[in-house]
């Protein structure tokens, strides 16, 4: 990893990093997860170097090689573990350290200069390896924490036993000025790598195929932890936007996979390093903490990492210790999750209030973005999480069949007129509801009586957009359901709306005719103007403000400056991009990190050579890596075909880190369909080249240029294209990642086609819709 140090100068660290199957690649091994053993490491280095592993040193001499003399670093041997978690790191760095109350030592590693940058780190890893100790019922079984910041490093993370590494940006932050974004960013990084140190590398998965038991419980626990550790972040309200929804757009694909996915070959396991080992897992692990309830769950969790410590699992292992600290059977329930890929849409055929109850007719499907009939039938162990007007917390109801018939008691005195179930209270289980039209119509009134949580208020959203991607409702029914929602304050309600206006926004800019696309943007316009209006944030933070204000602060300006930047709102943000630019160290408050990039994203694209010069010039003067990115992610906005064309040559220059480059690629393609054309045409006649960068990096970086460069597109002669670029040109690493593209491409095609049939094609659907607003 090369960095440059506080004088300028280039400097080499070395580091290792061995998920899945490299460690093959340092020394002779059975490099498999089920083949564990004890390790003893001693490396010899430059003294003037610092040198650490998994294990504390235990001793340590100078030898002489050839004229030189090195220093000798003997470790004491470590646990009996994979070899995937085996790491060593030589380099130059400052640190800061604290111990847990447990009496850990843990040590956050910074490049020279930079220690303070660790604070926030530091402080939540010693909390949080307590919390676990707690939560397994298993002290941290090593005596040692050291987590370093790599400066230039493919992964977000890595777990290793002992010694964690990390991108700087997911672990080094100025906690003074860092936005509410960053700090969450930190926290859930850190707690989700600590709890490998139980969950994989305490207990591994026997073999890659239970990938999802490493993944899926660890980003379950970085919410759960984080949450504990500051209440305020709200995380699990955040859970369904930030890690459900990714989930199921994915699993919505006939490209997905099951969790617990067949790997016949351990070079395949680089594939399902994705949104359903991460984010499906986590999901369907939150579900069974929600039926099996939280004392079962941890009384569970404490015999399983007792009965299977240093030792390997299999899925089974897990469903074996909740089945028996519940008395439930969680395998029945669980099986159909993860064995099988895919979620299900609940569609309500009856609803009817007779008296005091609800009387619905439920049935069960397999869910496909596409709208095409499922290629077979499946059904799912589904809980139910109902709520009524004025009750909640329904002991869940398991719907095992494809159909079923339920009723639902009523408060006594509810209004019949006013009643308004919901299927899934708090998103529990991984699934979309289509509602009747009736249902729908009394949950829009209750969501503007204000009588739902955030989290289901934005369920609703999430849902009705999917629905109509699917063909299930009318897109013009999802825009007057929005309209709903005009006004509204919280930030996990904005999150959802934000996913559906961008999308809608790609959509629309990508394939629909000129005079429909300028009405959406005249709503998306308006809709936003009201929400910014509605919550008022400002341009710098008030002093009894929450996490959560900050975090929709940051939302609503990326939001404004892609919709409505304009009059006053433009008029300050060229004002602080000009201070910002004059001197970006001094004035960065000018533009803090929360909404720095939108910032430079709107002025760019209203402004010309002047202003992308200046940025420039002013990105040559920024040392961190956040800064830098910031820019990297705002500078192919500027409207300038040539320019544009600029930036994508910058990106592969060699003067931007593997790890970063493709954040330019993404900042020409999101800029404007002119500039996703530019990509696409620009990754075809580069692909060589950008072969050639990442061709021995993580898939995961080819994945990113992949989506730049084809995210967007909603044609199907689009997708034969692309289809057939990559038949001459095959990436056997990122065949699903393609397959998967071109799926959403078709799935795109078939939504807009299905968009213009509607009332959005007439002018007065516009009228009618800004009348309501």
């Amino acid at each position: 990893s090369q960095y440059t140090d506080s004088k300028g100068n280039k400097k080499h660290m070395a580091t290792t990093q061995f998920e899945a199957i490299d460690a093959r690649r340092c020394f002779p091994c059975w490099d498999e997860p089920g083949r564990k053993a004890v390790f003893a490491v001693t490396l010899v280095v430059d003294p003037t170097l610092t040198a650490f592993s998994n294990m504390p040193e235990r001793i340590s001499k100078m030898v002489k090689v050839g004229s030189k003399y090195l220093r000798e670093i003997a470790f004491m041997d470590s646990p009996k573990m994979s070899t995937y978690l085996l790491a060593m790191v030589i380099g130059e760095f400052d640190f800061v350290q604290a111990k847990t109350e447990h009496g850990v030592l843990v040590r956050v590693y910074t490049p020279p200069g930079r220690s303070e940058a660790g604070a926030f780190a530091l402080d939540v890893g010693t909390k949080c390896l307590d919390l676990y100790d707690d939560f397994f019922g298993l002290p941290y079984p090593l005596p040692k924490l050291d987590m370093v910041a790599i400066p230039e490093f493919a992964m977000g993370a890595m777990e290793n036993w002992g010694l964690v590494t990390y991108r700087e940006v997911d672990l080094l932050i100025d906690a003074k000025t860092a936005s509410s974004q960053q700090k969450q960013r930190v926290c859930i990084v850190v707690t989700h790598e600590l709890a490998h140190q139980w969950f994989g590398n305490l207990v591994t998965m026997a073999w890659w195929d239970d990938l999802w038991l490493n993944e899926g419980f660890a980003s379950w626990c970085e919410n759960y932890a984080a949450d504990k550790i500051f209440p305020a972040y709200k995380m699990w309200d955040q859970f369904p936007s930030d890690t459900l929804a990714p989930a199921l757009r994915l699993d919505s694909l006939e490209t997905s996979h099951p969790i617990q996915v067949p790997i016949s070959r351990a070079e395949d396991v680089e594939e399902v390093f994705d949104a359903i080992s991460y984010c499906k897992g986590a999901s369907v692990i939150r579900m069974a903490h929600a039926v099996i309830g939280h004392d079962a769950f941890q009384k569970g969790l404490v015999a399983y990492m007792k009965k299977h410590q240093y030792g390997n699992t299999e899925t089974f292992h897990l469903w074996d210790a909740w089945s028996e600290s519940s008395g439930r059977p969680v395998k029945d329930i669980m099986s159909s999750w993860t064995e099988q890929m895919g979620f299900p849409l609940i569609e309500v055929k009856a609803f009817n209030v007779e008296g005091s109850v609800v009387k619905l007719s439920l049935e069960q499907s397999w869910f496909l973005s596409s709208g095409k009939a499922p290629p077979d039938e499946r059904t799912w162990s589904v809980p139910l999480f109902i709520r009524t007007t004025t009750r909640t917390g329904y002991t869940p109801i398991m719907m095992t069949a494809k159909t079923m018939d339920l009723e639902v008691p009523l408060v006594s005195g509810d209004n019949a007129a006013d009643v308004f179930v919901m299927i899934n209270e708090g998103v529990v289980t991984p699934m979309r509801v289509l509602y009747t039209p009736e249902m729908r119509t009394r949950l829009s009134a209750a969501v503007k009586a204000g009588k739902l949580a955030s989290a289901d208020k934005s369920s609703l959203v999430v849902d009705i957009y999917n629905l109509a991607k699917a063909g299930k409702v009318g897109l013009d029914e999802v825009l007057r359901f929005l309209i709903g929602y005009a006004g509204e304050t919280d930030y996990v309600v904005w999150d959802a709306l934000s996913t559906v206006i961008l999308g809608l926004n790609k959509l629309l800019m990508g394939g629909a005719p000129a005079d429909m696309f300028s009405r959406f943007a005249a709503f998306a316009e308006s809709f936003v103007s009201m929400g910014w209006k509605a919550v008022d944030p400002g341009w710098t933070s008030k002093p009894a403000e929450g996490h959560t204000d900050g975090l929709l602060r940051g939302l609503l300006m990326a939001l404004v400056s892609r919709f409505a930047a304009s009059g006053a709102w433009l008029e300050e943000a060229r004002l602080r991009f000009g201070k910002y630019v004059e001197d970006p160290e001094a004035n960065a408050m000018e533009l803090p990190d929360e909404y720095r990039s939108s910032v430079l994203q709107a002025v760019l694209a209203q402004g010309g050579a002047v202003e992308h010069r200046q940025l420039m010039d002013a990105y040559k003067k920024l040392e961190k890596s956040i800064d830098q990115k910031q820019v990297q992610q705002s500078v192919g906005w500027t409207p300038a075909l040539a320019t544009k064309s600029e930036m994508l040559r910058w990106a592969i220059s060699g003067e931007v880190k593997i790890q970063d480059f493709f954040y330019l690629m993404m900042s020409v393609s999101n800029s404007s369909r002119e500039g996703l054309d530019m990509m696409w045409k620009f990754f075809t006649s580069e692909f060589d080249a950008i072969y050639g960068m990442v061709k021995s990096a993580s898939p995961s970086i080819m994945d990113a240029v992949i989506g730049a460069s084809t995210a967007g597109f909603c044609s199907e002669e689009k997708a034969t294209e692309i289809e057939a670029f990559f038949e001459k040109h095959p990436l056997p690493s990122n065949k699903r990642t393609i397959s998967q593209k071109l799926e959403e491409i078709r799935t795109n095609a078939q939504f807009l086609t299905r968009a213009l049939q509607t009332d959005l094609a007439q002018e007065q659907f516009w009228k009618d819709l800004h009348a309501i607003a």
